[in-house]
Formats: C-alpha cells, sequence, structure tokens
C-alpha cells in the first residue's frame, strides 16, 4: 500500500523545505525593512513640519543667537575611494529660549567657490535626544561625502551653516 520513501525523495523533500524556509525568512525581513522606513520617513516629516527655517521671522530673530564655534574640519578617505569631510564643533545656545530642534546644513565648496557637495545634519533630536536650554553647549558632527570626481585639493573650504530650529 504505502512504499518507504527513497533516499532521493527524502532529501528533495528536506532541500524544498529549507527553501521555504529561507525564502520566508527573506520575504519576513524585506517587509519589516519596508515597514521601518515608511515609519521612520513619516516621522521624520512631522519632525520637521514643526522646524521654523532660514526667512522665517522666528529664526531670523533668535539665529545669531546660536552660535558654532571651535569648528575642526578632517578628511577621511573612504572604501569606494570618495571622501567624506568631517566637521566638528561647539554649538551654544547664547539666546533665552530652549532648543528642541537644530538643523545644520554642511557645504563643500571647490576652488571656484562653487558648492559640490551638502549635506543636512540634526544634531537635536538625532545625536542628543534631550532640548539644549539656554546658556548650554553641545559638540555636533557634521558629515558630507563628496562626489567621487571631487579630490581632497579640489576642495577650497567646508562650512555648516544653521538652516532650521525648532522651539520648546
Amino acid at each position: 500500500m504505502f512504499e518507504p520513501e527513497t533516499e532521493t525523495e527524502r532529501e528533495t523533500e528536506q532541500r524544498r523545505s529549507r527553501l521555504i524556509m529561507v525564502l520566508g525568512a527573506a520575504g519576513a525581513l524585506v517587509l519589516a525593512i519596508a515597514v521601518m522606513l515608511v515609519t521612520r520617513q513619516s516621522m521624520r516629516s512631522s519632525e520637521l513640519d514643526r522646524f521654523v527655517r532660514a526667512g522665517a521671522a522666528e529664526f531670523e530673530s533668535y539665529k545669531d543667537q546660536v552660535v558654532l564655534d571651535d569648528q575642526e574640519i578632517l578628511v577621511y578617505p573612504n572604501l569606494l575611494e570618495m571622501v567624506q569631510l568631517v566637521v566638528r564643533a561647539r554649538l551654544t545656545n547664547r539666546g533665552q529660549r530652549t532648543l528642541t530642534g537644530v538643523e545644520l546644513i554642511g557645504k563643500v565648496y571647490d576652488l571656484q567657490d562653487k558648492v559640490v557637495a551638502q549635506a543636512v545634519s540634526f544634531p537635536i533630536p538625532r545625536a542628543r535626544t534631550q532640548p539644549l536650554p539656554p546658556g548650554d553647549s553641545m559638540k555636533i558632527i557634521v558629515r558630507v561625502d563628496v562626489p567621487a570626481k571631487i579630490k581632497e585639493a579640489d576642495v577650497k573650504d567646508v562650512k555648516i551653516e544653521l538652516q532650521g530650529l525648532r522651539f520648546q
């Protein structure tokens, strides 16, 4: 009535079971990553909605109270033979309001004073989750990846600028 499975049939069934398990795990991983990216994007856009930016009266009246001192520029080659420029600095809140968000932009200038690369950084709330009260300082880092066609010798300057603020 029932014949015993042959060794080949058993091996084939085991391979098929393993393949199904691997494909299921890979599918679950892809789904989890997609959910994380969508959730992160929606959180990011809601975070960014509450920032006041350059041009807004509230930003313009307070921006001089947020000071970037002790800037240091470091150069790191990466594995793709590209250059990453890192600016370290101290950010100080010299105003009277507590900052719950700070948006900075790092810009890399070539020898003709043209911006060749830029990157946005949010030291608050990403690097520091606590607000920055009046009189306090924090260390910040802004990283900018330079395109492969631009070599370190082609870079004239790297600057970081205050681009947005969020208040308590």
